[in-house]
């Protein structure tokens, strides 16, 4: 059984920008509610921040999932709503992987599986763990459905 989720660094990453968010718009609201001219930044992070910071939130947190590839199934699971889907491999219309260079030594890689509820799955090289195992795992059992990137 393969499992991959998102990795430690990643989410801490992306959970220290949100409290440091959350901190800045509950300061900003408590001097946009208490000033009778709060200053233009308030109102700057206010606008910019608030729609950020929840969608960051819902995006990372809320949607966290687990991958797991076992058993000619994909399971997908979602602890937070705790909610889980099931997809066996025939029900995968196509994956591919997607390699973008984006400096000298560096290149992004993300793998898409659709499914054929137009479900679509994406797992990023530097955000989810078993990266490999993963991209193996479709290369052996499903390697008839690869679509070039």
């Amino acid at each position: 059984m393969t499992v991959s989720k998102p990795l430690n660094s990643t989410l801490f990453s992306f959970g220290l920008f949100i409290v440091i968010s959350f901190i800045l718009v509950g300061m900003s609201l408590i001097e946009f509610t208490s000033d009778q001219e709060p200053a233009w930044y308030t109102y700057l992070i206010l606008i910019a921040l608030t729609p950020l910071s929840l969608f960051l939130t819902y995006r990372i947190f809320i949607n966290y999932k687990v991958i797991e590839l076992a058993n000619e199934k994909i399971t997908i699971k979602y602890p937070i709503r705790n909610s889980r889907k099931h997809y066996p491999l025939g029900r995968v219309i196509y994956w591919r992987e997607s390699i973008v260079k984006t400096g000298k030594n560096s290149t992004f890689k993300e793998l898409e599986i659709r499914f054929d509820d137009n479900f679509k799955l994406n797992l990023g090289l530097r955000e989810y763990s078993n990266y490999q195992k993963v991209q193996s795992y479709l290369t052996k059992k499903l390697a008839r459905k690869k679509q070039a990137a």
